[in-house]
């Protein structure tokens, strides 16, 4: 099994579940096949393989090829194949929007000063939302105290710089 395979099968197995991975075994061969014909095979039920092949044809890793299956009437066929070719692109592309939201978050952990009571389960708060609450919490009514995210800033940095690494 290439790498490409043995990415895809772990990718699929994340968003669709253990069908998923019956479902590229049986696709990553390049033959198209029908819903139906992947059923047989399978074992699946159609409804569930057509809700997974959505699913991989909505991140660009499943399409379609429709073939005319003539006779009298013209019916056409519509025949599933996998792109593990572009199963590297796509992970690429989701480590990229990571460290997209990583670095708005380690902005945002920058540029604010942040509150809170100490209390489990109650919110913290940003300088301007202590400062209209009077430095109380809204849920317990306890002051409010700085907090020190220089941990959560280290954190962010240093899976920032990793993802930086790989990318």
């Amino acid at each position: 099994m290439d790498k490409s395979s043995k990415l895809l099968e772990i990718l699929v197995s994340s968003i669709v579940g253990k069908d998923g991975v019956k479902l590229v075994r049986l696709l990553e061969d390049g033959i198209p096949r029908t819903v139906e014909e992947i059923a047989l095979q399978t074992g699946i039920r159609a409804s569930d393989i057509r809700k997974a092949l959505y699913m991989l044809s909505n991140l660009a890793l499943a399409s379609t090829i429709r073939e005319y299956s003539g006779g009298q009437y013209g019916v056409y066929q519509y025949k599933w194949i996998l792109h593990k070719e572009r199963v590297e692109g796509f992970i690429m592309q989701e480590k990229r929007k990571i460290l997209k939201r990583l670095r708005e978050r380690m902005e945002f952990e920058e540029n604010n000063q942040f509150y809170t009571c100490g209390k489990d389960g109650c919110p913290k708060y940003t300088f301007d939302e202590a400062m209209d609450l009077n430095f109380r919490c809204e849920k317990c009514g306890d002051s409010l105290k700085p907090i020190d995210n220089s941990r959560l800033k280290e954190m962010l940095a240093k899976k920032i710089e990793e993802i930086e690494r790989i990318i």
